[in-house]
Order: C-alpha cells, then structure tokens, then sequence
C-alpha cells in the first residue's frame, strides 16, 4: 500500500502476476448469475478486474455483482475508488457498491450494520469471492458461510 500511495507518480504502471490459486466456481447451479465480493486493502484490484471482465452486455451470465470493499483507513479507499466509482457509473443497475470503514480484523463483521446491508443472504446461482490480506479473509469467509453460503460456493483469492 505504501508503495502504491507514495511511490508512485502519474503515468507509472504496475504489473500483478497471479499466484498459482485461481478463481474457481464449484457450486452445483450454473450459470452463475449473481457474484458478491468482498475485498479488503489490495484485495480489490483482483476484484475490479473481475468486474471489468462480467459487467458488459453478454460478457457472462452474470446479471448482479455486488463489491463490498472494507478498510480501516480512509486514505485506504484512495488506491481504487477512481476506478470503482467508473465501473459503478458504466453499470449502475448491474453493479452495487459499498465501502466500509472499520477495523476489518479486530472487529467481528457479524452484526456489523453496514456489512450486513452489503452482503446479500446466499441465492441459488450466487458466487461469492474474498480478496484480502489473509486474516481478513478467514473472517470474510467465515461471515459468508454464516450467512448461509455453501462453501463451494465461496472462492477465497490469496
């Protein structure tokens, strides 16, 4: 993040290698039509590049995604918000956005107001991805199997 806010100048680029982990859907109702993410940190620029991928017209079966983007800090949302925000402004009926300021590890999400709103309860043809530091997505993980997602329906990105 330091790197990211403070390292870099305009028109500077960085390059992302994905790991060996990958997303993969195996819940038993295809097509997906309904995808949740939950990003935390530098989780959501997998994430903004998987919406970039679903959101157009025919791209996929997706018809809703929802991004629930959680930091502690505000300075936090500055790494992508400009890009968030153009997503959200291209698809505004496909799309939702939430971001949230909490302590995204010290305090649980369960019962969380906000969190709560954001997340949709576990429909058949809905896949849910966590994105973020590992800490953070143990308890997004857990918080979306409380909700009642299967966990083959959850894909968790390192």
């Amino acid at each position: 993040m330091d790197v990211l806010r403070n390292g870099l100048r305009p028109g500077d680029e960085v390059a992302i290698k994905p790991g060996k982990t990958h997303l993969t859907y195996h819940g038993k109702q295809a097509p997906v039509t309904d995808m949740v993410y939950i990003a935390s940190g530098l989780g959501i620029v997998p994430v903004i590049d998987q919406i970039r991928a679903i959101t157009p017209k025919g791209a996929s079966s997706v018809r809703v995604a929802s991004v629930v983007w959680m930091n502690d800090k505000r300075d936090d949302f500055d790494l992508a918000m400009d890009e968030l925000e153009n997503e959200y402004m291209k698809y505004p009926t496909k799309l939702a956005v939430s971001c949230i300021m909490d302590d995204v590890v010290e305090n649980p999400m369960e019962g969380n107001k906000e969190v709560d709103e954001a997340v949709p309860f576990f429909s058949t043809g809905t896949m849910a991805v966590v994105s973020g530091p590992k800490r953070f997505a143990e308890k997004a993980r857990g918080y979306l199997l409380g909700k009642g997602y299967p966990e083959n329906c959850v894909c968790v990105l390192p």
